[in-house]
């Protein structure tokens, strides 16, 4: 069969869908360092690793963020003419997952790094396909279980070397008492004023009151939300104002006794001096019902929260039926690598082989060959001719492809039971016998 594009035949560019990008070798060998970093810390910490469907049912997608989540993600219908989607995070098939297991010990910690989608809008480190690492704890109502995932979390950033950042944390129970006592009395109307808290620092001031006159909220209500929204500082000092503060409700009164709780927790894992309350943060998604967190990379503010997470106690009775405590984070893998490449934090990165076996002539093929699966088994990365180029073009393609060694096997070398390795950078050529040549492997091995 002739696979040759026709002379006549019209030529056609095939393009990505928008939104969507290629990872090349420098890339996935950051990234698999990256996860391996990850990796370590959860595990350290108890965490077992796993990996949810990234294909659901579209009602899981809808059984907490309602009908409109459609607008939002990836969804078709499959060729039975099921509903389906794409999923868009990690802890909606993690929850899944787990409501289903009733037999697991608790507390349950699970984590996983994979990808996912979103038909997002594409903008400055947001694409419509992206990877995160997701740790959860099922099974715990403590804090401690919150201050177990905002301590893992910051010991991930402290592995990388990413040390100038900051955590900010919150509680949504609390907001959601500041938020009834409004007069903001609806469920539906406090979520979406959150949502627009969520949006404060992204959104000119006159956005931000437009969309707050569209939920009835008065002027004089406005500025004590303003005003509250935009407490930040060290724990002690904002747990002092809100002590001061006109705290009213039992619900009001619980979301403080957490954040009290909390940063008693953190100050025992020696995590405090990173982490500050900020009333501003209460994350978008729909399934945050207790303490909520983001951390920033101070001075990449522009990449957006390089992790986030909180506690979602009600997920689990939907999924499962019954109530199933959890909390969790999650980090953007493509928004840290760009923190990580600003510093200068990624190791150098050498995705080329070690060494590269030239082949001569079909007299010297399967002695070359050989001598490159030696050098394989020894756990040395090795490259073989594979195009029946003359040496010259062979030793280019080495040098181009920044291999250090090619090792030449033709019959003079055979003669002497030797081979010949060249040094691509210095150039120079090396005749090693062969009884020599595991001890060459050794050194260029590390």
């Amino acid at each position: 069969m002739n696979h040759e594009r026709r002379v006549d035949m019209p030529y056609k560019a095939f393009t990505l869908p928008r939104g969507m990008r290629d990872i090349d070798q420098i890339e996935t060998a950051k990234r698999e360092w990256l996860f391996d970093k990850i990796a370590r810390v959860a595990e350290k910490y108890g965490f077992q690793r796993v990996d949810p469907s990234p294909i659901e049912k579209l009602e899981t997608l809808e059984a907490k963020s309602g009908p409109a989540i459609k607008d939002e993600i990836y969804c078709f219908k499959d060729k039975a003419g099921r509903d389906l989607g794409l999923r868009f995070d990690l802890t909606v098939g993690m929850t899944r997952m787990v409501a289903s297991r009733r037999d697991l010990p608790q507390p349950i910690k699970l984590y996983a790094i994979s990808g996912m989608w979103r038909y997002d809008e594409p903008q400055f480190a947001r694409y419509r396909y992206f990877h995160q690492w997701d740790m959860e704890i099922y099974g715990s109502e403590s804090t401690l279980a919150d201050a177990e995932t905002i301590s893992a979390s910051m010991d991930i950033l402290e592995e990388l070397g990413l040390h100038e950042y900051e955590v900010l944390i919150n509680s949504r129970v609390l907001m959601d008492s500041f938020l009834a006592s409004l007069k903001l009395n609806s469920e539906d109307q406090r979520m979406e004023a959150l949502r627009i808290i969520d949006k404060v620092h992204k959104i000119p001031r006159e956005k931000v009151v437009e969309e707050f006159k569209g939920l009835g909220v008065n002027s004089d209500c406005l500025e004590r939300l303003l005003e509250f929204t935009s407490m930040k500082g060290p724990p002690e000092k904002i747990l002092e104002e809100l002590d001061s503060y006109e705290v009213q409700g039992h619900l009001m009164l619980k979301g403080l006794d957490a954040l009290k709780s909390l940063v008693d927790d953190l100050k025992a894992y020696g995590k405090l001096s990173k982490c500050f309350l900020n009333m501003g943060v209460v994350r978008g998604i729909d399934y945050y019902d207790g303490i909520v967190f983001e951390a920033y990379d101070k001075g990449g503010e522009d990449v957006g929260a390089i992790l986030g997470g909180g506690r979602y106690d009600k997920l689990g009775l939907i999924y499962g039926g019954t109530a199933l405590p959890a909390t969790g984070v999650a980090g953007g893998v493509e928004r840290l690598m760009i923190s990580l490449d600003r510093r200068g934090l990624f190791p150098k990165i050498d995705v080329s082989p070690k060494a590269y076996v030239t082949i001569l002539n079909d007299q010297v093929k399967a002695q070359s060959i050989a001598l490159a699966q030696l050098i394989r088994r020894r756990g040395v990365s090795c490259d073989l001719e594979l195009k029946n180029r003359p040496l010259k073009k062979q030793l280019e393609y080495a040098d181009s492809m920044g291999i250090p060694y090619t090792l030449i096997l033709g019959p003079r070398e055979m003669e002497k039971d030797a081979v010949r390795i060249r040094d691509m950078k210095t150039r120079r050529e090396t005749l090693v016998p062969m009884r020599s040549l595991e001890e060459w492997i050794k050194k260029i091995r590390g």
